[in-house]
């Protein structure tokens, strides 16, 4: 079942064009990546997909319904997930109180939001260690394992990741893959948005190369891991 469906995607910001009829699609339970270069464009599908950017042309469905320029808090409950460039933590908040906000949607089912608590923190044993601590104080590597379990705690339906390496030491990278393979294994649908071609493409069910905001490639991460040209743009080979 096609989950997440974008269809000849237009985007236009402060007069620039920034997508170009863009289309992909992630099915239930699938990891989708989409690799590209700094200025691609790929953050600003993502926000686009969110209902954060205004899309000029196109469409955005979302379990057989069009969501095209939904409020993005609409369809944050309806179990669309982003995990955003740069983590996006509330700083001053402890890392309980981060993740609990991911759960805000369904703050009143106290059941749910508990146990969804305990499954992030089954996956993140650190971040119950030190649930108290509050979210500046932690590692740029375990910024992002709040950020992504914020993102668990909302239950989503798909979660869709930007740059999930960005800034990271490669020991730490390697783990959050892990992670990420790790989630879409127990049937996550998943749409990794990263410039570390070579990690994404291990992982990728599927992918997409999105250059100067056109999908000029796609096909399974192996293929597209074996393929020259992406090896000789993005894998420095």
């Amino acid at each position: 079942m096609m989950l997440l469906q974008i269809s000849n995607l237009e985007v236009v910001l402060g007069g620039l064009q920034i997508l170009q009829d863009v289309s992909l699609g992630v099915n239930e339970g699938e990891l989708v990546v989409v690799v590209g270069a700094n200025g691609a464009g790929k953050s600003t599908l993502l926000r686009t997909i969110c209902g954060m950017n205004p899309c000029a042309a196109g469409k955005v469905e979302f379990c057989g319904r069009e969501i095209t320029n939904q409020a993005s808090h609409d369809g944050a409950g309806e179990g669309l997930c982003m995990v955003p460039e740069g983590r996006q933590l509330f700083p001053e908040l402890t890392a309980r109180e981060n993740l609990l906000m991911g759960a805000y949607h369904y703050r009143k089912d106290k059941k749910r939001v508990l146990d969804n608590l305990e499954r992030c923190y089954a996956m993140f044993p650190v971040l119950k260690k030190y649930e108290g601590r509050i979210a500046s104080t932690f590692s740029g590597g375990e910024q992002q394992m709040i950020s992504i379990a914020r993102g668990l705690m909302s239950d989503p339906r798909i979660m869709m990741i930007d740059e999930l390496s960005l800034g990271l030491a490669p020991l730490v990278v390697e783990e959050l893959f892990k992670t990420i393979k790790q989630l879409n294994a127990t049937g996550m649908s998943i749409l990794l948005i990263e410039q570390n071609a070579r990690q994404a493409l291990r992982i990728a069910d599927r992918a997409y190369v999105l250059e100067s905001g056109k999908i000029t490639m796609e096909g399974t991460g192996q293929e597209l891991l074996n393929n020259d040209r992406v090896k000789e743009a993005y894998l420095g080979l």
